[in-house]
C-alpha cells in the first residue's frame, strides 16, 4: 500500500518570492478585471511618488496622462475578453509632484485553473530618459533638415534677391515658433545705432508685425542697450518676457510675445543685425539644444551676408582697379601665351609712355619683341614665356621709343594659370624708371667724385652705413694709427671718438662738435668732428669728417693761461696790498705777544719763579685775547686771498660743475678791489638765480677780465662820481644773465663789432694784449653760453653774459655737530706724513688729544708702518720730494691692504697733472692748507671711532 504524497509547505517559498518581487527596480503589478490595482511592489513609489497603500483598489487609469487613458482602456478590454494574450505599450504616468514619467507597460492576462479570468499582471519600466533622448534626436533631425533646406535656399538666392524670406520658413516650422524675423543694424542721421525689421515668417493665426512702424528705425539706446552689448559679444538674448527689464517689456508685450530667443548676425566680427524667434501661444523656455541649432542657423545667414558683402566689395575693387588701370601712370597688360598669342589687354597710358597705344599692341603681337633693346630680348622672352622665376620680383628691360629714346621699364609680372595649373597668360605692370635710372647714373658719378675728393683732403673722413664704416680715407687711417683702410671697414666710428653720438642722431641734419680721437695705441687727439647724412652708393649713409686741432687747442690753452697770468700780473700790486694790510697787523700782534710773554713769563727758572714774576705784574689777559683774535682774522683774510689765487690759476680746464655765480663774483671783486677803489664804487644787484654749469677757474678769468676792463675805462681820482655795477637775473628761456656795467669812457661805435677779435684792443700801447675779450668769448661759447656788449661813448659800457643753468636741487643745510666733551672722544694713533716739520708740529698740536707720530718723508712713513702698530688715521702730504703721497698710498695698498682707506691727504694746492688725476680717482678726503682745526679734529675722530668701540662713560 503506497503512502500518499505529503502537501509541500509553500509558506516559506511565498515569503522568498515576495522578497524577490519587492527588491526589483521594475514595478510589478496586478489588477482585477476592471483595472483596479490589487498588488504593487515598492518600486511603484519610487516611480510615481504615490505610496502602495493609497493606490490599491483604485483604477490604474486615474494615474495615466489624460491623452493615454482611452488607448490603455481599450487594451485592458482586449485582454479581459481574451482578444490578446498580452500587450506591450508606452504610456505616460502622472507623479505626485505633478510631473510625467514615460513607462513601458507589459501586461498579461491572469487565468485560474478552471479558466476564470482573475485580472492582469505585468511590469512597468521607466523609459523617460530614453524617450527624452529620442525626442531630442527627433528635434535635432528636424532642425538639421530645416538648416539644410535653409542653406539650399540661401545658395539658390539670386544676386539682389530676397535673402531672408525663403530661409525663415523652415526655421519657424522646425522650431515651433510663432514668429521668426530678421532685424538689420544701421546708423541714423545723427550717428545713433538703430535697427529695422527686414523680414518675417508667422505661424498660421499669428498676427504679422512686419508693417509695424514702431519696428522701423528703432533706436537701440536706451531701450535695447542690453541687447546691443550682449549681441555684440556674440551672446544670446533668451527667456520669458515677464522676466525682462520694464523698458524691453514695453516693446515686446504689445506684440503678445511670451517667450523669445534672439541670436546675433555678425559680419567680419561686427554686429550686423539679429534673428529672433518668439512664442505668443505659451511661455515656454528654449532649451540649450534649440539655442545651439538656431545659433548655427544665424551663423549660416551671417556667412551668406559676409559672402554678399565680400562679392560687393570685390566688384567695387574690380571697378576701381579698372578705373585705376585706365588712369595710372604705369602700363598694365595681359599677355596671352595660348593661340592666338598676343596682348589681351593694355592700358591706355601705353601710348603716352611707350609711343604705342592699345590698338597697336593688339594688332601686332610681337610689338615688344621688335622694340626691345637687342641686349634685353632674351630677358623679355623669358619674362613673357616663362614668368615663374620672376613672380613678384622687378625686372628691368630697355625699350626703344619711336622717337629714338631708350626707355628703362621696370616689369613686375605674375603668371595666370588654368584649372590644371598650366600657365596660359602673364599679367604685368611696366613702370617707366628712365629718370630714376639717369639720376642713379649721375649719383654714381657724383659719388665717385666725392670719393676722390675725400681721398684728397687732409682731414680724416669716414662714411658709415647702418652704424658701421664702409669707407675710410687715408688721412683717417694714418690719424688712428692703422696701416690699411680695410682694418677700419666694418667697425664703428664711435669706437674711436669719445662722446660721439650714433649715426641715427644725425639723420635729421648735420651735427658738429669737438671730440677726442682715440688712436690705436691708446693716445688721444682733439678733433673738430662734423657728421651729416647723405646717400653713398645709392643708400642712406652718414659721413663724418674730423679735423685734428690738438696743437691749436694746446696753443689756445697756453694763450688762456698767459692771459690769466697777465691778469694776475696786472693785479699783483693790488693783491700784494690786500695781503700786506692783514699781514702787517698779524706780524705786529704776534710781535707784541712775544714781548708780553718775555716780560710776564721768564724763559729760565722754575715754575715758582715764574709764578712770583706773574704776581708782581699781572698781565692783561683780555688784551692778549683781543690781539690773538685780530691776528686770526688777518690770517683768515690772507687765506681767502690765497684760495682765490689758487682757484684762478688752476689748470683744470675740462671740469664743469654747478657753481654759485654770486660766490664767483665776490671772489673777483676781492681780487680786483685795489684796481676799483680809486676809480669807482662797486654796486651789487643780485637776483635769485640757480647755479650755473661752468668751470670755476675759467669763469673767474672771464669776469676778472670784464671787471678790470670796466675799472680801467674809468679815470682815477673821481671814485665818488663813477660806479661799476654787478647784476644777476634770469632771462625768459631758463638762462642766468650776468651784467657788468660801468660809467667809463665807452667804446666807439665803429670798433664795437671788432671788440671780441683776437689782438684787438682799445687800450693804449703797452696796456693789454688784445686777447682778453677774445678769450672771454671763447670760454663763454665753450660753456654753451653767449656774451654781448652795449656801449655809448662817454656814458659807459655794459657786458652781458648768458650762461646755462643746472636743475635746482634742494640745498642741504649742514648740521653743526655739538661740541664733543673731551672725556667722550676716543684716543687714537695718528701718523702724520709731511716733508715740512712745522706742518707736522702744527698737526701734533691740533690733535694733542691723540697719540701723534710724525714722519718727515714718505720712506720714513713706510718704515714706521713696518714697525707697527697700524695707526687709526694717516694724514699724508700729496707733494713730497722723495716719495709722493701717491707713492706712499700705493705701497700701503700693496703691503697693508685696508689701511689705505684711512688715508687723509693734505696739500697746499700745488698739484701736478698726475697728482690731480690720482686724487680724482680715489674716494679719500683732501684737506687744504692752512688747516681748519675743527674739521681736522672731526675727520680724525671719525676714523678713530670707526676703529675703536665707543667709550663707556667714565672710562676715558
Amino acid at each position: 500500500m503506497q503512502t500518499p504524497h505529503s502537501r509541500p509547505d509553500w509558506t516559506s517559498s511565498e515569503r522568498r518570492y515576495r522578497l524577490v518581487i519587492d527588491s526589483l527596480k521594475e514595478v510589478v503589478f496586478q489588477t482585477d478585471t476592471l483595472g483596479a490595482w490589487t498588488s504593487l511592489n515598492p518600486a511603484w513609489t519610487e516611480l510615481t511618488g504615490f505610496s502602495v497603500d493609497e493606490v490599491l483598489g483604485k483604477p490604474f487609469l486615474e494615474f495615466l496622462h489624460p491623452e493615454d487613458r482611452a488607448r490603455a482602456h481599450e487594451l485592458l478590454i482586449s485582454l479581459v475578453e481574451r482578444k490578446l494574450d498580452f500587450t506591450r505599450t508606452e504610456v505616460r504616468y502622472l507623479t505626485r509632484s505633478g510631473g510625467v514619467v514615460w513607462v513601458e507597460v507589459f501586461g498579461r492576462l491572469m487565468v485560474e485553473e478552471d479558466g476564470t479570468v482573475l485580472g492582469v499582471s505585468g511590469t512597468l519600466n521607466d523609459i523617460t530618459e530614453r524617450k527624452t533622448a529620442d525626442d531630442a534626436l527627433a528635434r535635432r533631425e528636424r532642425y538639421l533638415t530645416a538648416l539644410v533646406e535653409m542653406q539650399q535656399r540661401l545658395l539658390s538666392t539670386s544676386e539682389g534677391g530676397d535673402l531672408y524670406g525663403p530661409a525663415l520658413a523652415p526655421l519657424g516650422q522646425a522650431s515651433g515658433a510663432s514668429r521668426v524675423y530678421v532685424f538689420e543694424m544701421h546708423r541714423g542721421d545723427d550717428g545713433a545705432l538703430m535697427c529695422s525689421q527686414r523680414a518675417e515668417w508667422c505661424a498660421p493665426g499669428v498676427k504679422p508685425e512686419i508693417d509695424n512702424p514702431d519696428l522701423q528705425n528703432l533706436p537701440m539706446d536706451p531701450i535695447l542697450t542690453r541687447w546691443t552689448d550682449t549681441l555684440s559679444r556674440g551672446d544670446v538674448i533668451e527667456g520669458l518676457v515677464a522676466t525682462f527689464p520694464e523698458g524691453e517689456r514695453a516693446l515686446l508685450d504689445p506684440q503678445g510675445i511670451l517667450s523669445i530667443v534672439v541670436l546675433p548676425m555678425r559680419v567680419q566680427g561686427v554686429l550686423a543685425g539679429f534673428i529672433g524667434f518668439d512664442n505668443v501661444v505659451e511661455a515656454r523656455a528654449w532649451d540649450r539644444l534649440e539655442v545651439d541649432l538656431l545659433s548655427a542657423a544665424a551663423g549660416a545667414i551671417s556667412v551668406t551676408l559676409e559672402r554678399r558683402e565680400s562679392e560687393r566689395a570685390l566688384r567695387e575693387r574690380e571697378r576701381r582697379f579698372r578705373q585705376l588701370a585706365e588712369n595710372a601712370s604705369d602700363v598694365l597688360y595681359l599677355y596671352r601665351r595660348e593661340p592666338p598669342r598676343g596682348f589681351a589687354y593694355v592700358s591706355r597710358v601705353s601710348h603716352a609712355k611707350l609711343g604705342y597705344g592699345p590698338v597697336a599692341h593688339y594688332e601686332e603681337p610681337d610689338l615688344w619683341y621688335q622694340r626691345v633693346h637687342p641686349e634685353d630680348r632674351a630677358l623679355l622672352e623669358q619674362l613673357l614665356e616663362a614668368p615663374q622665376p620672376f613672380q613678384g620680383a622687378p625686372v628691368v628691360v630697355r625699350f626703344l621709343h619711336p622717337d629714338g629714346r631708350t626707355l628703362w621699364l621696370e616689369h613686375v609680372v605674375a603668371p595666370v594659370t588654368d584649372a590644371s595649373g598650366r600657365v596660359v597668360a602673364v599679367e604685368g605692370l611696366a613702370r617707366d624708371i628712365t629718370e630714376r635710372r639717369q639720376a642713379e647714373e649721375a649719383l654714381k658719378l657724383s659719388e665717385a667724385s666725392f670719393r676722390a675728393l675725400l681721398e684728397g683732403v687732409p682731414d680724416a673722413a669716414a662714411i658709415e652705413r647702418d652704424g658701421h664704416i664702409v669707407y675710410a680715407n687715408a688721412a683717417l687711417v694714418s690719424t688712428l694709427g692703422f696701416e690699411r683702410a680695410d682694418q677700419l671697414t666694418g667697425r664703428r666710428f664711435s669706437e674711436f671718438v669719445k662722446d660721439m653720438r650714433g649715426p641715427e642722431a644725425v639723420r635729421a641734419g648735420a651735427l658738429t662738435g669737438e671730440r677726442r680721437l682715440v688712436r690705436r695705441d691708446g693716445r688721444t687727439r682733439v678733433a673738430e668732428v662734423v657728421s651729416l647724412p647723405l646717400r653713398f652708393d645709392g643708400q642712406p649713409a652718414v659721413v663724418s669728417i674730423a679735423r685734428d686741432v690738438t696743437e691749436q687747442r694746446q696753443l689756445q690753452a697756453r694763450l688762456t693761461l698767459a692771459d690769466r697770468l697777465a691778469s694776475v700780473g696786472t693785479l699783483a700790486a693790488g693783491i700784494a696790498h690786500e695781503i700786506n694790510n692783514p699781514l702787517a697787523f698779524v706780524l705786529s700782534n704776534l710781535g707784541f705777544l712775544a714781548e708780553e710773554f718775555r716780560h710776564h713769563l721768564p724763559p729760565d727758572g722754575d715754575g715758582t719763579t715764574a709764578l712770583r714774576a706773574r704776581m708782581k705784574s699781572e698781565p692783561d689777559v683780555a688784551e692778549w685775547h683781543e690781539v690773538l683774535h685780530e691776528a686770526c682774522e688777518g690770517a683768515e683774510r690772507v687765506r681767502q686771498i690765497v684760495r682765490q689765487l689758487k682757484t684762478f690759476s688752476r689748470p683744470d680746464e675740462e671740469r664743469v660743475s654747478p657753481l654759485d655765480m654770486h660766490s664767483v663774483l665776490e671772489s673777483v671783486a676781492m681780487m680786483a678791489a685795489n684796481e676799483i677803489r680809486h676809480r669807482a664804487q662797486l654796486r651789487r644787484d643780485y637776483g635769485d638765480i640757480p647755479p650755473v654749469m661752468a668751470n670755476e677757474g675759467k669763469l673767474s678769468q672771464v669776469f676778472l677780465n670784464l671787471v678790470v676792463n670796466a675799472a680801467q675805462a674809468i679815470p682815477e681820482g673821481a671814485a665818488h662820481r663813477h660806479e661799476i655795477r654787478l647784476s644777476t637775473r634770469r632771462d625768459g628761456i631758463g638762462r642766468v644773465v650776468v651784467e657788468v656795467q660801468d660809467t667809463g669812457v665807452g667804446i666807439p661805435r665803429e670798433v664795437i663789432d671788432r671788440i671780441f677779435d683776437p689782438f684787438f684792443t682799445t687800450k693804449p700801447v703797452g696796456v693789454g694784449t688784445g686777447l682778453g675779450l677774445s678769450i672771454c668769448h671763447s670760454i663763454i661759447s665753450g660753456l654753451g653760453g653767449d656774451i654781448t656788449v652795449e656801449s655809448e661813448l662817454g656814458k659807459g659800457t655794459t657786458f652781458r653774459v648768458m650762461l646755462p643753468t643746472t636743475e635746482p636741487k634742494p640745498r642741504v643745510v649742514p648740521v653743526v655737530a655739538e661740541p664733543k666733551a673731551p672725556r667722550g672722544a676716543p684716543r687714537g694713533r695718528v701718523l702724520v706724513v709731511d716733508d715740512e716739520p712745522a706742518v707736522g708740529r702744527v698737526l701734533q698740536r691740533i690733535l694733542r688729544e691723540h697719540q701723534v707720530e710724525v714722519a718727515n718723508s714718505g720712506r720714513q712713513a713706510l718704515e714706521l708702518l713696518e714697525q707697527g702698530p697700524e695707526p687709526d688715521a694717516v694724514l699724508c702730504d700729496v707733494m713730497m720730494p722723495d716719495l709722493t703721497g701717491r707713492d706712499v698710498y700705493e705701497a700701503v695698498r700693496r703691503e697693508h691692504a685696508g689701511l689705505e682707506c684711512r688715508f687723509i691727504f693734505v696739500s697746499g694746492g700745488a698739484f701736478t697733472t698726475g697728482a690731480r688725476e690720482f686724487l680724482a680717482s680715489i674716494p679719500n678726503l683732501l684737506l687744504e692748507k692752512p688747516f681748519d682745526e675743527g674739521r681736522v679734529r672731526n675727520v680724525v675722530e671719525e676714523l678713530v671711532r670707526q676703529r675703536q668701540p665707543a667709550l663707556v662713560p667714565g672710562e676715558a
